[in-house]
């Protein structure tokens, strides 16, 4: 790879195979991720999957509730979230470098993030269940990370009533069988109201583009 270049940072990191190797990949990226990446491709990503949640989820948030960050990286989900409410955010995310980035974070003076936690998400979680009110994701289903097997942890973390947004690469969607994965766990019970709002990843996206969009996939955990 040529520097830090950000199309060929994303290719990598698409390519990924497992967590060590994302971890490796995102150590190298954590310093230029923001100023690279997120300006140079205008990644406006992490503020349609917040809005989403805000118009859906935020309501149901409550004094001293929380609302948990999958895959937070530098922070901006945390970020969009806290411009829009006064409510705890946590952050998981399976790269220190990333969640170094992300403690930097602040909102009218103090820190986005209540806890920022490194979590590998293809292995179950050191978090009691129904701890969070609400989950937003942004950037971690997607090629090279997390498939729809992640999906049961995510949800066991959080309350039942709780609101879900979770974002996932249209190309990755329809690859990785998420949904068949959905319709099982809407059977099953596990969610309800399950809704795909469909957003850009970029500013200007080619919405025709599976890998310049992503269905966010809204539901009331069950």
């Amino acid at each position: 790879m040529n520097g830090d270049d950000p199309d060929e940072m994303l290719a990598a990191v698409y390519a990924a195979d497992g967590p060590e190797a994302n971890r490796s990949l995102y150590a190298r990226w954590a310093a230029t991720y923001e100023t690279g990446f997120v300006t140079d491709r205008r990644y406006g990503y992490p503020e349609q999957v917040v809005s989403v949640f805000a118009e859906h989820g935020l309501a149901g948030v409550g004094e001293g509730d929380a609302v948990v960050d999958v895959g937070c990286g530098t922070g901006l989900a945390g970020v969009a979230l806290r411009r829009r409410a006064a409510v705890a955010v946590d952050g998981l995310d399976i790269s220190p470098e990333m969640l170094q980035h992300a403690a930097s974070k602040q909102h009218d003076g103090v820190p986005v993030y209540r806890e920022l936690i490194e979590v590998d998400l293809t292995q179950p979680l050191r978090i009691e269940s129904g701890t969070y009110a609400g989950v937003v994701s942004v950037g971690t289903f997607t090629h090279g990370h997390v498939g729809p097997a992640s999906l049961d942890e995510v949800l066991r973390i959080v309350r039942p009533g709780g609101v879900a947004a979770i974002g996932i690469n249209a190309a990755h969607f329809a690859a990785a069988g998420f949904g068949e994965a959905f319709d099982h766990l809407g059977s099953s019970g596990r969610i309800a109201d399950l809704r795909l709002v469909d957003v850009p990843i970029y500013d200007g996206a080619d919405m025709t583009d599976p890998d310049q969009f992503a269905h966010v996939a809204l539901f009331t955990v069950g």
